[in-house]
């Protein structure tokens, strides 16, 4: 396994890392219960093409033990904290299946155009603003006939709920977190990205509290 390291100077950036840096060592115990069903839901369906998977948002590996071994692992993160974490998990559950990590922005990677079967998005897609971009960089890295696997909370688009996430929107943000994320969002970009199909889109227990979708490519 090689670990790699590319810096960015982005004030957003900056202002995760230092909240993940308070988050690391608490981590698996806060949200690993919480979030097991809908992780293994996201691997079942990322380890379907038996190829690459690069996982964006890799955190502290908590996903990393349930995808099938038949796969290769590539995995990124913007805090340092958190992969000392994964990679101490890679060690204990002799992880052999995943080959990297790296300490990289999900919207601005060093890899090259076609590199990965499958891209995976744990839980992370509420913490990076900019969804499109996001999107049209896990589709330069992604091979042709290749797939996106998204779980993530469900970001209400109106009634109580949505007006409680707005007024705590800049509480969240403080904490590294964000809640600008709805599937609209991701079906948009299909919309505008005819390479791209929609295959599933469907929420995943608690009371439906999680999403998942599933984009595949043609080729």
């Amino acid at each position: 396994m090689s670990i790699h390291t590319v810096r960015q100077d982005n004030p957003r950036r900056e202002q995760q890392q230092k909240a993940y840096r308070f988050w690391a060592p608490m981590y698996d115990e806060v949200y690993g219960y919480f979030l097991k069903s809908a992780q293994r839901e996201l691997a079942s369906r990322a380890g379907s093409i038996k190829g690459h998977v690069l996982e964006i948002g890799v955190g502290t590996g908590l996903v990393l033990p349930l995808y099938p071994r038949e796969c290769q692992i590539t995995g990124i993160d913007i805090s340092e904290e958190m992969l000392v974490r994964a990679r101490s998990k890679i060690r204990e559950h002799r992880l052999s299946h995943v080959k990297e990590l790296h300490a990289m922005d999900a919207c601005n990677m060093s890899f090259e155009d076609a590199s990965f079967d499958t891209i995976s998005l744990p839980f992370v897609i509420t913490l990076i603003p900019n969804t499109e971009g996001l999107l049209d960089e896990c589709a330069r890295v992604l091979k042709p006939k290749g797939q996106i696997v998204i779980v993530s909370k469900i970001n209400k688009t109106e009634g109580t709920m949505r007006r409680l996430q707005r007024a705590v929107s800049p509480i969240a943000k403080s904490c590294g977190l964000s809640s600008a994320f709805d599937s609209a969002s991701v079906e948009a970009w299909v919309a505008n990205n005819p390479s791209f199909k929609l295959v599933e889109n469907t929420t995943l227990p608690p009371i439906g509290f999680f999403r998942l979708m599933h984009l595949r490519r043609s080729g």
